[in-house]
């Protein structure tokens, strides 16, 4: 193998994403939609995480990968936003708003002729998890099982979707990488679905899960107030909570990427004291 066919370090190919992780530091935290313990975005994620942001704990900021995916993110967001304005002149974006416990922005709230008032989440994800989501297998090519979006979107867009009372919510997916022709072929995939799909949730499935997430908000909110930090649970993706540890030797993918953990291995396991000053 020739030498210049192995991989080096970047010199040049790195450098906006230097620059665009020095001006993310600069600019700070992104605000809240309004003053509340918790932000739509929050939902389904480890009581203890979501608790140090309450308390205003400083986290570890987006590494480079990171920043690369919030920014592809970002840019596909507003081209989509823009081409719905064009077709749906009455939609809105990036509205605030809040219910008992927590607050965001909307990526769209769109008045669609048959499905009325829609909630519009949407998400950008690598390769793997679009196919894992719409049910796309390889061997052999079919659509089977599809899990659909994260727990933690759904429940994301239904505090949402509560709070500007929609009837409908639509998650669109939006994949990085594309299903090959030859599978999609196989499969007999529409041409838009070898990289976006979309789920609709309507409100007698999304409403009951909006009620119990919010109560969920206010034990962690309970425990705050009784000066104690929670127990690290979160939901998982079958709705149901999950204990976490990152102490432990296998540890699970919300811990490897919580950017309190360091925070959280110091504090220790159960419902410590709150330690005011050690942020």
């Amino acid at each position: 193998m020739a030498e210049w066919t192995n991989p080096t370090a970047p010199i040049f190919s790195h450098l906006w994403l230097e620059d665009q992780m020095a001006e993310n530091e600069a600019r700070g935290k992104k605000p809240q939609a309004f003053d509340t313990p918790f932000r739509y975005s929050d939902s389904g994620k480890c009581a203890r995480a979501m608790a140090y942001s309450a308390l205003g704990f400083e986290g570890e900021p987006f590494d480079m990968a990171g920043t690369l995916v919030t920014g592809l993110g970002t840019m596909i967001h507003e081209q989509v936003q823009e081409a719905i304005a064009k077709r749906y002149p009455d939609s809105t974006f990036e509205i605030p708003t809040q219910v008992a416990t927590s607050s965001g922005h909307c990526d769209g709230v769109i008045n669609h002729p048959d499905y009325g008032r829609v909630l519009y989440e949407l998400k950008t994800m690598n390769g793997t998890a679009y196919k894992s989501a719409s049910g796309i297998k390889t061997r052999p090519p079919k659509i089977e099982n599809p899990s659909g979006p994260r727990f933690s979107t759904v429940l994301q867009s239904a505090l949402n979707a509560k709070a500007n009372d929609c009837e409908w919510i639509c998650v669109g997916h939006i994949a990085l990488e594309a299903v090959s022709k030859g599978m999609a072929a196989q499969m007999a995939l529409p041409e838009a679905m070898r990289i976006i799909s979309e789920f609709w949730i309507p409100k007698e499935a999304w409403e009951p899960l909006a009620d119990q997430e919010i109560a969920r908000q206010l034990r962690i909110i309970d425990d705050l107030e009784a000066g104690v930090l929670p127990e690290r649970f979160a939901i998982d993706d079958k709705g149901n909570e999950m204990s976490l540890s990152p102490e432990g030797a296998k540890q699970d993918w919300r811990c490897q990427y919580c950017s309190y953990m360091e925070q959280c291995v110091n504090d220790g396991p159960g419902t410590p004291l709150i330690q005011i000053g050690r942020k």
